[in-house]
């Protein structure tokens, strides 16, 4: 087994490279600074740039692309249509059409299309009730294409707090570009005629892909990211916290963040709620602590890009780790002598964190041959190359 020797920058985080994507398209003068040339990104660039000249729109496989362009195309007159992959379009999106409807705008759902008609957003005779329970991506949008409105917006979030803390991630960003926005004992108001107060906007580094190559770093050699921000908002930050519990040996100077092999890490208690997306990866690093983890509290993951509980659940089984499956995450007993499985081959069903979880089985010297490596370059196109292996 090689070991891992990386140093160097992670690409900008695409769920704030989205968000601000949006608000650039309000206020074009605004400067976005940091680099992502993923799959979401190039997408959502891609679609504001059609948003006015009738064309379908491409939104790929991203939620966050599709989502946030729905409710932007719905502030322009006219009709706009959505294209997305059929599984993209089979994941929950009710709660989105029913927030259009309250905005006044007609949305239907197709096989491979979504259509957006309508001639602006109308006054709400009453406060927007705003789903939770499918995704948090539908309030998100809401507020990120509040910018310029002609009437106070009222909205109350309903349905539970599933990743709450994207929708947190929002809220401070916007708010730090100028949006004045008043919690009210039900919700939110925005006031009418909000504009952005700055000229510029850093994206800082993608801490969903840092996580997973800090994750290679404790397994199978050292990594050092030059581009860390122990403030950032981002949920999965929390994973600074899971390194700590599970004594995994890392430093952090300033922007440096130093991941090292740990041969004995310590087994996990954990709560996913807020940071779902950290599972496919942390499961992986799970399955070599001493001990048995539990991971628990996203019942949402079977609805991501694939049903990841059952996808992992795919890949432990095939390199031999016993775990059991959850309706909210996976209790997993831990092996550290696992014996390389030889020849194999892995689906990752087309979820690039399933990619990751398994390249990181491959690093530790498990024979698996993923299929269809390129959806990686939905979030982290330059993965293969900072791992360093092949798929």
């Amino acid at each position: 087994m090689a070991k891992l020797h990386f140093q160097g920058e992670i690409p900008g985080s695409k769920s704030v490279f989205n968000r601000a994507l949006i608000v650039q398209s309000y206020f074009p003068s605004l400067k976005l600074q940091g680099f992502s040339e993923c799959d979401d990104v190039r997408h959502m660039r891609e679609g504001l740039k059609h948003l006015s000249d009738q064309s379908v729109i491409d939104c790929g496989e991203g939620g966050t692309t599709f989502r946030f362009m729905a409710l932007r195309a719905s502030r322009n007159q006219g009709m706009h249509n959505l294209g997305a992959t059929r599984r993209l379009l089979q994941r929950p999106q009710k709660g989105l059409v029913h927030l259009l409807s309250q905005l006044g705008v007609e949305a239907e759902l197709c096989e491979d299309t979504m259509t957006v008609k309508g001639k602006g957003w109308k006054k709400p005779s009453a406060p927007l009730r705003v789903d939770m329970a499918e995704s948090s991506q539908y309030a998100s949008a809401l507020v990120l294409n509040s910018w310029n409105l002609d009437f106070d917006l009222e909205f109350e979030l309903v349905g539970g707090k599933n990743s709450e803390s994207y929708f947190l991630l929002t809220l401070e960003m916007v708010k730090s570009l100028g949006m004045q926005i008043q919690k009210t004992s039900q919700g939110y108001i925005i006031p009418a005629g909000q504009k952005i107060h700055k000229t510029s906007w850093t994206v800082e580094a993608d801490v969903s892909s840092m996580f997973t190559m800090a994750s290679a770093g404790a397994l199978a050699g050292e990594v050092v990211i030059t581009n860390f921000s122990e403030k950032s908002t981002q949920p999965d930050i929390v994973f600074l916290d899971v390194f700590k519990k599970m004594h995994v040996n890392f430093s952090v100077q300033g922007s440096t963040l130093t991941v090292k092999e740990t041969t004995s890490l310590e087994p996990l208690d954990f709560n996913l709620s807020q940071s779902p997306d950290l599972f496919p990866v942390l499961a992986v690093l799970c399955s070599w602590a001493q001990g048995t983890s539990k991971l628990y509290g996203a019942p949402h993951l079977v609805s991501k890009e694939s049903n990841r509980i059952a996808r992992v659940s795919d890949l432990l089984s095939l390199v031999g780790v016993r775990h059991e499956s959850l309706p909210d995450g996976m209790i997993i007993h831990g092996n550290t002598q696992q014996k390389p499985v030889q020849g194999v081959k892995f689906n990752p069903d087309k979820d690039h964190r399933m990619v990751m979880a398994a390249a990181l089985m491959k690093l530790k010297g498990h024979d698996i041959t993923i299929e269809e490596p390129q959806v990686i370059n939905k979030s982290f196109p330059e993965f293969w190359d900072m791992i360093g292996i092949k798929p």
